[in-house]
This record gives structure tokens, C-alpha cells and sequence, in this order.
């Protein structure tokens, strides 16, 4: 994108001045020599050049354009309207400050631009002219003045986002976390389950799917009986066995769907094995009280074949299950329990 770019941006002015003559003396010197060099290094970018040596290419050639133009501009005392020409400067001064923020890595972009901009400046100090100052020297200094400030404040932001960016990203992570955790269990909740069915479902491996969906027995009575308190540290405690259920199955997925309802999705090499697994973790439950209640679960259960089909589903599932046969891919039932 920067070097396609960068050759309309130098040759626009060219044609534009061959049409009508506008440009200085230093910019017909310039800018062919910059339209060229991008012409090459976009040839080169389809070329094995490392990216490396690409990027600092037009680092350099971008930092020394308008470094370059700047003092062509302030130590050139016959040319017309440099004023005007100084400020025409500073657009490129703030595209190659954003250039090198966007293509350098952090740390070494904010250097880079720092460089840049304390060239500019000192070029200013070694101008700088002594009292009394005529209007066309006035002008010149607030114009470079005007382009320094914009120049600083771009590092500025570029400091102030480096300095904010891992925070920003730590709270984007956890809030894409809490976005598909349940508060009370610390299981993925409905949509995280959603996500991992739909991504099982794309599976191309193919395989055998086993999806159980597990409800607490009686869970109002618990409610009712003893309170929503302690409904809710059942919850929690059966979230604890589901979790051991979960790191004795690796690849698998356990998760609150809604209320005292938990799904189970589980990768298994035949349906005995997903029904040995539920079997398990129902006498697991049934022999240890969850905060000192006898609790029971129902679990009913699923097995799949995922595969890659594009002419539908070739079997009726047992239970109604969610077919995506319109994306080329359908579900086959083997067993309900």
C-alpha cells in the first residue's frame, strides 16, 4: 500500500507541473528522484528482498525527503514564496512520521520519528536568523514553528498510545473473556459453547462428536429448601467435577448452557466411550454430596459423525440437533441415552 502510494504521491505533482509549471527548483530535483526510487522498490517488493531491507528503505528515503526539503527551503534565499513552500513541507512531514509509526515496531518507530524531528528542529536553530527580523524571516519562523508543534504532536500520541497500549490490550483480552465466561461458575458459558460447537461442526478432521447436556434433578426443591445461596454453591461445586471431567478428556469442552443446565462436548473414538464418560461422572456426583447435599444429574447424550458432505444429511438424527448442511457439512446420530 506505501509503495504504490507513495509513486501517485510523486508523480501527480510532475504531471501536474508539465500541465502548468508550479514547482520549485528543489521539487523538479526531488521528486523524479523519489518517484524513481519507488518505482524500484516496487518492483522489488515482488522480488524474494527481505521485508526488512524494504521497510528500511522507505524509512530513510521518506526521513530524508522531507528533512532534505526543509533545509533546501530555509537555506535557499532567492526562491519565491517560502513561506508557502515550507508549509507545503509539512504534510510530508506527517505522513512519514505516521509511515514509520505504522510500518517500524514500537519502541524503534518512536526513535526513528524522534530523529526525524530533531533533525528538522536543529536545521531550525543553525536558520535562525538574529534581530531585527524582516516580514519573509517572521513568516518562515512561525511556519517552522507551526510544523515542529504538529511534528511533536504526533510523537506525543504516537508516546502516548505506546505507553496505554498494553493496558488497552489487557482489558480488550479480559473483556473477551468475561464475554463468554459465567460469572457464577467460571465455566464458558452458552455463547463460548455455541462458538465450540460451530467450530466442531467445521471440524475437517471428521470423527465421532459426543454432545451431553447435563441438568441438576430437582434443582427448584434445592432452591426452595435451602436457598438460592446455596443453589448457587451447588452450581459451583458441580462446576469443580466438570472441570476434572474436562482435564481428563483433553480437547474436550464443558460449560453452564443456562441454569442448573451444563453441556458436555466431547471428542470420542466410539459411542461406548461417550457413554462410559457420562456414566462416570453420574456415579462421581451421585456418591459425594455438593455442600453437603445429595445431589443427582440426568444427562442425555448424543453421539455424532462430523464429516465434510456436500449432499446433506444422509441419516435423521435420534434427537433434533442443528444440521449444517447448508454449509457442506451434515450429522449423523448413532445413539441416545
Amino acid at each position: 500500500m506505501i509503495l504504490p502510494g507513495g509513486v501517485v504521491a510523486f508523480a501527480a505533482p510532475l504531471w501536474l507541473h508539465h500541465q502548468q509549471p508550479f514547482l520549485a527548483p528543489f521539487d523538479q530535483q526531488a521528486l523524479p528522484l523519489m518517484l524513481a526510487t519507488y518505482v524500484l522498490l516496487t518492483a522489488l517488493s515482488w522480488l524474494s528482498l527481505p521485508l526488512f531491507w524494504l521497510e528500511c528503505a522507505i524509512i530513510v528515503q521518506l526521513g530524508g525527503f522531507v528533512t532534505w526539503r526543509v533545509g533546501a527551503v530555509l537555506f535557499t534565499p532567492d526562491l519565491d514564496a517560502r513561506a508557502a513552500q515550507l508549509a507545503a513541507t509539512l504534510p510530508w512531514v506527517i505522513v512519514a512520521l505516521l509511515i514509520t509509526s505504522w510500518v517500524v515496531p514500537e519502541r524503534a518507530s518512536l526513535s526513528v520519528n524522534g530523529i526525524v524531528v530533531g533533525a528538522i528542529a536543529l536545521l531550525g536553530v543553525a536558520w535562525w536568523p538574529a534581530p531585527p527580523w524582516t516580514a519573509e524571516q517572521v513568516q518562515l519562523m512561525n511556519v517552522l514553528l507551526q510544523l515542529l508543534m504538529a511534528a511533536a504532536t504526533v510523537i506525543v500520541a504516537q508516546t502516548v498510545v505506546l505507553r496505554r497500549h498494553p493496558l488497552i490490550s489487557v482489558r480488550a483480552r479480559q473483556a473477551i473473556q468475561d464475554a463468554h465466561t459465567d460469572v457464577l461458575t467460571g465455566l464458558p458459558n452458552r455463547r463460548a459453547l455455541l462458538h465450540a460447537l460451530e467450530e466442531h461442526a467445521h471440524d475437517q478432521r471428521g470423527g465421532l462428536l459426543a454432545v451431553g447436556l447435563l441438568d441438576v434433578d430437582h434443582f427448584k426443591l434445592i432452591n426452595d429448601r435451602h436457598g438460592h445461596a446455596t443453589g448457587d454453591e451447588v452450581l459451583r461445586r458441580l462446576a469443580v467435577h466438570l472441570r476434572g471431567q474436562r482435564h481428563a478428556q483433553p480437547g474436550s469442552v464443558v460449560g453452564r448452557y443456562g441454569g442448573e443446565e451444563f453441556l458436555l462436548i466431547l471428542r470420542v473414538p466410539d459411542p461406548s466411550s461417550a457413554h462410559d464418560a457420562c456414566e462416570r461422572l453420574h456415579r462421581r456426583l451421585a456418591n459425594e454430596p455438593l455442600h453437603g447435599l445429595n445431589v443427582t444429574v440426568s444427562v442425555g447424550l448424543v453421539v455424532t459423525a462430523v464429516f465434510s458432505s456436500i449432499e446433506g444429511p444422509t441419516a435423521r438424527p435420534s434427537i433434533p440437533l442443528p444440521t449444517a448442511a447448508e454449509d457442506g457439512y451434515s450429522l449423523r446420530s448413532f445413539q441416545v441415552c
